[in-house]
């Protein structure tokens, strides 16, 4: 049997963002094995997915840095018989595997490192949605790229964790404050303003997180008052389920937005050094955007771990009474859209 593979091997929220792919290559090859790669940590967003027959594991920072590690996999696809790859991931390490793996198409973009091992390069556009520009990928081999969504499924083991910490049945919002670029956080003290009008109102408060954010969920949900971190005790996928449950999810321009737009949720996110051109908006029409414009804006395609103009103005001028004013409009107004 011959394979497919999707090699998205980058951060959770772009993992999210290249779901789609599977259910195009599964609509599109219904005889192949559609194979997952994806960095380790991202591995349980695909799992259960009904489009995926396997899912390769590459931990890049581990077990797997270096050459050793690249060929390791590259095997691996070699011995599925993978005949087209789909890359989305821009990296050469991912064009790479592909290549090694002896995958007769290759399929990415004609942008960054790995373009010059691809043997089919679409261009990067601007101006359209991430999930977009993946299905053009799909689109240059001819296949139907219609109606294909982000899409994550959550199991019964999932959803009992999430009864477990939710089961008195109140309602409740959830907030994701971190992200791996510093510059993308909204100020922690603006969390803990929205989170204490937010229990007024009724509404119980999460605050999500990976290891990472540990420190920063528990100081904000200590100092908003009976809220609760999340961090450390849920998976990606329970952390989804979470949020599709929820009022709403309040989170920066990071992977929680992507997660909850793909589970159906109602999401504000703070966007700040960058901007909806580079296509990371919510992909929903449950997903509001909310950002001031500041001259310096944006300050490039990720953020940055510094301010570089030192003021962090693109994140601060976003006050929380403005974004007050904007979710509770939204829920005095009934919750429309």
């Amino acid at each position: 049997m011959a394979a497919t593979a999707i090699i998205q091997t980058a951060f959770i929220g772009d993992v999210v963002l290249a779901t789609p792919l599977y259910a195009a290559a599964r609509k599109a090859c219904p005889d192949d094995r559609i194979v997952g790669v994806v960095r380790k940590g991202c591995d349980g967003l695909i799992g259960n997915n009904p489009a995926i027959d396997e899912i390769i594991v590459w931990d890049k920072h581990g077990g797997d840095n270096g050459l050793g590690g690249l060929m390791r996999i590259a095997r691996r696809l070699k011995d599925l018989d993978v005949r087209t790859a789909l890359i989305p991931h821009r990296s050469i390490r991912s064009a790479a595997m592909a290549f090694l793996a002896g995958a007769k198409t290759r399929v990415g973009f004609a942008k960054g490192s790995g373009k010059l091992l691809h043997t089919k390069r679409v261009p990067y556009r601007y101006g359209i949605h991430e999930v977009e520009r993946n299905l053009m990928l799909a689109g240059a081999l001819g296949w139907k790229t219609d109606g294909f969504m982000p899409v994550l499924y959550p199991d019964e083991r999932d959803r009992d964790v999430v009864d477990s910490l939710s089961g008195s049945g109140r309602e409740y919002c959830v907030f994701a404050p971190g992200s791996v670029w510093a510059t993308k956080q909204w100020p922690a003290d603006y969390y803990i303003e929205v989170g204490r009008a937010m229990r007024e109102r009724g509404l119980d408060v999460f605050v999500s997180g990976g290891m990472d954010d540990e420190a920063l969920c528990t100081s904000i949900a200590g100092r908003i008052g009976d809220a609760q971190s999340t961090c450390g005790i849920m998976s990606l996928r329970q952390s989804a389920e979470l949020y599709r449950r929820s009022a709403f999810v309040l989170t920066g321009d990071t992977a929680p937005q992507h997660i909850a737009a793909a589970m159906g949720a109602k999401v504000f996110a703070l966007f700040g050094p960058t901007v909806r051109d580079f296509g990371f908006w919510p992909y929903s029409e449950s997903g509001v955007m909310i950002e001031e414009d500041v001259v310096c804006r944006p300050c490039g395609a990720h953020g940055h771990r510094n301010c570089p103009e030192k003021h962090h103005h693109c994140m601060v001028k976003i006050v929380p009474e403005n974004v007050l004013a904007i979710i509770e409009k939204w829920l005095d107004d009934g919750r429309s859209a």
